[in-house]
């Protein structure tokens, strides 16, 4: 039976591939992204997810319901602070609280995090304190009260995205819509060189030596199309690391953070 999904983000890497794996599986797909329309889709909107009229634009010129919402847009830590709190997770609150009405019952939501996000729980209070913030205006000022660069900005931005999606997994629980977010390592994607930027010289670079090579994006999107129309129905409220085993081998010690150049810099 094929799924009617709606895809931010879909017109270049994660968002592309999983737009080539759905579609391919039958799915009628609508896409939203500042770019221009990738193949394989139904309908095509242009949509700015700093703005939140233009993300009310593009959603009042889609019709009908969806089976499934994928938050796949976002933009690297290379960039200005209040672009990336605006596109990573302002945006993205504010077109899925849009949406929500739209999902149909036994639905699911699928946003993408990051591995930068890893620290939320150290800074649950402060996160949960942005995610009340009742607008995206309010939710803006809250981040211009911070210090930060666009660096600092992304690891927010992501920690966010973690915490938002469960507590977005109890509030749509009732219709039995799943909400799940996915963190991914390196992916090799047009933006890849931007976060290579962000993280300063040699790190992404020694990360994917480490875990082998970077993930390619349909890597990604395999696992993006099984939380949202695969067979994954019990799979709720959760983020789902997917970066080659980098978490793992930290955590363990099988891989030495101590030899990267982020550390060896540090201690210098």
């Amino acid at each position: 039976m094929a799924n009617r999904v709606l895809i931010t983000g879909s017109s270049s890497g994660i968002g592309q591939a999983t737009v080539q794996l759905m579609a391919a599986a039958g799915d009628e797909i609508v896409s939203l992204d500042i770019k221009d329309a990738p193949s394989g889709v139904a309908q095509h909107v242009h949509c700015d997810l700093a703005d939140p009229s233009s993300i009310d634009s593009a959603l009042a010129a889609v019709d009908g319901n969806f089976d499934a919402v994928l938050n796949i847009a976002g933009v690297p830590g290379n960039l200005p602070a209040e672009l990336v709190m605006k596109v990573n997770i302002l945006g993205l609150r504010h077109f899925s609280e849009a949406v929500a009405e739209r999902i149909n019952d036994g639905g699911a939501v699928v946003n993408i995090a990051s591995i930068a996000g890893f620290s939320w729980q150290r800074h649950l209070k402060e996160l949960t304190e942005l995610l009340a913030t009742p607008s995206f205006a309010e939710g803006l000022a809250w981040c211009q009260a911070k210090e930060m660069d666009g660096s600092v900005a992304y690891h927010w931005s992501k920690e966010a995205v973690v915490v938002y999606t469960m507590q977005l997994a109890g509030k749509l629980k009732d219709r039995r819509i799943r909400c799940n977010s996915i963190s991914p390592g390196p992916v090799e994607t047009p933006i890849l060189p931007d976060f290579i930027e962000q993280a300063g010289p040699g790190q992404i670079e020694w990360v994917i030596e480490e875990i082998g090579r970077a993930a390619q994006p349909v890597d990604i999107a395999n696992v993006v199309q099984y939380l949202a129309t695969g067979p994954s129905e019990y799979i709720n409220g959760r983020d789902h690391i997917v970066d080659g085993g980098f978490s793992a081998g930290i955590a363990l010690g099988w891989i030495d953070k101590n030899s990267s150049p982020l550390m060896k810099a540090r201690k210098s």
